[in-house]
């Protein structure tokens, strides 16, 4: 028997990956959230929250001061909705990691050492913090891609040992002090899977899927405890409720948590969402899982605004029953009705945000806006991915989104001027290595002389977007964190400020020749080898910007 609608359905707000939103914005989304028919909003706060008893925890990182999450769980409950915490207690918490105050309690990477004093320490202290400061009792406590559990400093302690029963040991001590702060906790749960499997997250193959299912049940969950399924990769209904399947050989308490893609650069995958979003619930609901997360990370510095995938947000609710309306017909001319009726924009003027990254429609998607950015013109190292006509197509899409501010002053227009000024960035820059190598490979003085006259236009355009994006980001977030854009912008000013020194000096004759140039570019390496264009997607900064190390 399938349910027809969702119990309780949230958004997961990542403030991690450098953006943590400011309080008025917070409340803007918790309104438009509560419109939309949502029940909880959830921060994902590895370390930016201030926690008791640890001063370097979120240090000069833009924390949450307990004043702003009551201020902001206050504001959420006069609105009939949660404000809930997602945490961290064993893997993740990367930004502690250099200090000296936390090196006892590091296994490897970002991992907390299992069964170390200091660890309990912290998690404690955390623990303790939330229950002051959330008013409800409901926590996630992460734990999900703990990959190295076990095999750092773990290993020289205590040698090798099953890495499940590690995870259960330090869960048990998660599980003991949640119950003695009054916390009723869920956990991501794809480790108990991924040990299992040699790295899988469950299994579509039956044979193996029985196997698995055999020794998921021969782990002992904890009573109380809430195992959260995340998956934001298949437009499949199927795969869901295949995995949801395994995941009962676990326990019967489980949820769901699907994405809202906004996690590879500057734009969204509105409609890839859209359509793993419409897959998960579906799956969900005929699979009788009544709650469900959409969730919004923000990867390599959270470079794409959480409003920027309004229409999944959207969608979700509408999907799961939950989507407040006088209207039941699920048809299209509600829908776009009271989508602008909460926003202001019609769901097709949001939807032309994904058009920054061509050809990422349905299920195709890719970042090649980001990418082509931070390709460095002399190094080449992503020519092979420009598409022909890219310019042509840039030029087009900057008007498009331009348009969208042309119809009076609306709350979010800040973000289509944003990517429409990166979309004339990259109608000069997207080509502009490929057609420098080009010419200086050719010998043709001529060309190179025109190419260099762009470099000016090209930064007085990088200016504008940079003062856009600045912009966009303080209208959501604290000032912390823009730091690395303006590194990772400036940086490629001066980059271009240097090109335009070489090409001078070579052209001038004072320089022999151009050393990145004489080389010949190969096909995209990296992760990348082999892919289209169309579906290019690499959001490491330090890989695309440089063949060499920005530090050690």
């Amino acid at each position: 028997m399938s349910i027809t609608k969702l119990r309780e359905l949230g958004v997961m707000v990542d403030c991690s990956r450098n953006a943590v939103m400011n309080i008025p914005a917070l409340k803007e989304l918790i309104k438009i959230c509560h419109e939309f028919g949502y029940d909880y909003i959830g921060l994902y706060t590895e370390d930016t929250i201030e926690v008791t008893g640890e001063p370097y925890f979120g240090h000069q990182r833009g924390r949450y001061t307990r004043e702003e999450i009551q201020e902001a769980d206050t504001y959420a409950h006069s609105l009939g909705m949660e404000l809930r915490p997602y945490i961290q207690t064993l893997a993740h918490i990367n930004q502690i990691t250099g200090y000296t105050e936390y090196s006892e309690c590091i296994d490897v990477n970002d991992i907390l050492l299992v069964g170390n004093p200091r660890t309990e320490q912290l998690i404690d202290n955390i623990f303790k913090t939330v229950s002051e400061t959330y008013s409800t009792r409901k926590v996630n406590i992460g734990m999900d891609e703990a990959h190295m559990v076990g095999l750092g400093k773990y290993l020289e302690l205590h040698g090798y040992r099953n890495r499940v029963d590690i995870i259960l040991e330090h869960l048990e001590l998660v599980v003991k002090i949640c119950k003695k702060y009054g916390l009723q906790p869920q956990m991501w749960s794809d480790m108990f899977f991924r040990l299992l499997t040699a790295g899988a997250y469950g299994t579509e193959n039956s044979e193996a899927a029985k196997e698995l299912s055999e020794n998921l049940s021969k782990i002992k969950i904890p009573d109380g405890l809430e195992l959260v399924y995340w998956d934001y990769y298949s437009t499949d209904e199927k795969h869901y409720e295949m995995i949801l399947d395994q995941h009962k050989a676990l326990t019967s308490n489980t949820s769901f948590a699907g994405g809202a893609w906004r996690w590879m650069g500057f734009a969204p995958y509105n409609s890839y969402s859209l359509l793993i979003t419409k897959a998960a619930i579906k799956a969900c609901l005929s699979k009788d899982i009544d709650s469900v997360a959409m969730t919004a990370w923000g990867d390599d510095g959270t470079e794409c605004s959480i409003f920027a995938v309004l229409p999944v947000l959207y969608e979700a609710p509408r999907l799961g029953g939950k989507l407040p309306t006088d209207n039941n017909s699920g048809s299209k001319e509600d829908k776009v009705q009271t989508f602008t009726a909460i926003t202001g924009y019609t769901l097709e003027e949001f939807m032309l945000l994904d058009l920054v990254n061509p050809n990422c429609e349905g299920k195709k998607k890719n970042n090649l806006s980001k990418i082509l950015l931070f390709n460095d013109p002399l190094l080449g190292s992503f020519d092979s991915l420009v598409p022909d006509g890219i310019s042509s197509y840039y030029e087009k899409t900057a008007q498009k989104l331009f348009d969208v501010t042309r119809k009076g002053e609306r709350r979010f227009d800040h973000i289509f001027d944003s990517m429409g000024k990166l979309c004339l960035v990259l109608a000069h820059k997207a080509d502009f290595g490929c057609r420098l190598r080009k010419a200086y490979q050719a010998n043709n003085t001529q060309t190179l002389k025109v190419i260099a006259k762009e470099i000016p236009q090209i930064i007085n355009l990088l200016d504008a977007f940079y003062e856009a994006f600045r912009k966009q980001w303080l209208y959501e977030n604290k000032s912390y964190g823009f730091e690395v854009q303006t590194v990772r912008i400036g940086g490629l000013k001066q980059r271009l400020a240097d090109i335009a020194l070489y090409l001078d000096d070579y052209l001038g004759g004072r320089l022999d020749k151009i050393q990145e140039l004489e080389t010949e570019t190969l096909p995209v390496g990296y992760i990348l080898e082999g892919a289209s264009a169309n579906e290019a997607e690499f959001s490491s900064y330090q890989k695309l910007v440089t063949t060499s190390r920005l530090s050690w």
